[in-house]
């Protein structure tokens, strides 16, 4: 299983929200390029960066703070693969946002409007990854201010068929808190969906949750405030990993 290290961007610092509040937030010690770089030299080797304010905006927000990141993590390895999320609505965007990273990341265009992650996987092939955020088994949308119907398992069907080479759950109720990722819902998304690349996301807090989403075969964890607080050290969960 991939350990992808996340790195939250609000007001050109690094930040994680809890349960992405924008006013429950922890910012990280030190500037998000550095961060990218202590990640990167620590051995993770594909990092997850998310523009809180474009999330919520609906267009990126943070393109100069993005570059710097890419620039320091390739500068750590030229094997890293920066994916980057946060307000990608329309196909200008994506392009401005691909032009500085490997891949994007598409949730709430993808979910509203069928075909737009498509288009964006036409333009751009192998390097658009499709997000479903849920609350309570609803996504969430608009950097989570917002719920929408559907059911999940049909979302990510669609993402997947429309042309996402990958597939992040997050599960917002968790994200922020180390309270250990939803397993039940990963398992069934993992049963229902065997062939797809699943990323889980969302209250991972230890070893031990890592090592429980590897038994459930999911591809890759997003790990965010237990890298900022110490709880993971990243060296040690890809030993644990490898």
């Amino acid at each position: 299983m991939e350990l992808i290290c996340a790195i939250d961007l609000l007001g050109g610092g690094a930040v994680r929200l809890v349960q992405g509040d924008y006013a429950r937030r922890i910012s990280a010690e030190t500037d998000a390029p550095a961060l990218a770089s202590r990640f990167v030299g620590s051995g993770c080797r594909r990092l997850h960066v998310v523009d809180l304010a474009g999330a919520r905006d609906g267009r990126p927000a943070q393109l100069p703070l993005l570059a710097a990141i890419a620039a320091a993590a390739r500068a750590a390895s030229a094997e890293v693969t920066v994916e980057a999320a946060g307000g990608l609505r329309s196909q200008a965007d994506v392009d401005a946002v691909l032009a500085l990273a490997d891949a994007a990341v598409l949730g709430t265009a993808a979910i509203e409007r069928p075909g737009f992650l498509q288009a964006a996987a036409g333009r751009h092939p192998g390097r658009v990854i499709g997000s479903l955020d849920l609350r309570d088994g609803r996504p969430a949308l608009d950097g989570w201010l917002r719920e929408s119907t559907g059911d999940p398992t049909e979302l990510a069907r669609r993402l997947l068929a429309e042309g996402a080479t990958r597939l992040i759950v997050t599960d917002t109720r968790r994200d922020g808190t180390l309270s250990g990722p939803n397993l039940e819902l990963l398992g069934v998304l993992r049963a229902t969906l065997p062939g797809a690349t699943l990323v889980a996301a969302g209250g991972i807090g230890s070893l031990d949750d890592l090592r429980a989403l590897d038994r459930i075969g999911v591809d890759g964890a997003i790990v965010g405030l237990a890298l900022l607080t110490g709880a993971i050290d990243p060296a040690e969960a890809l030993g644990v990993l490898s």
